[in-house]
């Protein structure tokens, strides 16, 4: 009797352990990841796994509830008085987004482009130094590096978007 029941004890604190390995795993999938294992589980219907990823996705805001109560998602750029260059603004907005959808790749995140990234960031990894020190002669560089990473990024954002958009 007193052995069966340590079976059972053995067998429950597996299931409880396994549950929280499979819990942790899908706290550290990429917005991506979670989208495409809740397809699975779905397609499979395993209502248990597609429960527990579409818990997840809610938390996050991601997939099928995108856009629930969040804030909108606008890219924010001071630049400072000394700019009279009016080309610079849209070389450093664009070169800005290119790095910001860099990143949503490097991640696989769908969440907003500009979370955790501010312009002074952007500028002070590509350029070297914030934004409050940027002058005319930085469009130059700032167009090279968008000559340099937007083709390719914007076809594989393209279809980083979809993915994201079909949850």
């Amino acid at each position: 009797m007193r052995r069966a029941s340590h079976h059972v004890a053995a067998v429950a604190v597996l299931v409880c352990l396994a549950s929280f390995a499979a819990a942790q795993d899908i706290a550290t999938f990429s917005d991506v990841q979670l989208i495409e294992e809740t397809r699975e589980a779905v397609g499979a219907q395993d209502a248990e796994t597609a429960l527990d990823l579409l818990t997840e996705m809610q938390r996050r805001g991601t997939g099928i509830f995108a856009g629930e109560e969040t804030a909108r998602c606008d890219e924010v750029i001071d630049l400072p008085e000394g700019i009279n260059d009016w080309r610079f603004k849209g070389a450093a907005r664009q070169a800005y987004i290119t790095a910001a959808k860099m990143q949503a790749l490097e991640k696989g995140t769908c969440a907003c482009l500009f979370d955790g990234f501010s312009f002074d960031n952007f500028t002070s990894e590509v350029l070297g130094k914030p934004d409050s020190e940027l002058i005319n002669e930085d469009r130059a560089e700032l167009e090279g590096y968008l000559t340099q990473h937007q083709r390719e990024t914007e076809a594989r954002y393209r279809d980083l978007e979809t993915v994201c958009r079909s949850m």
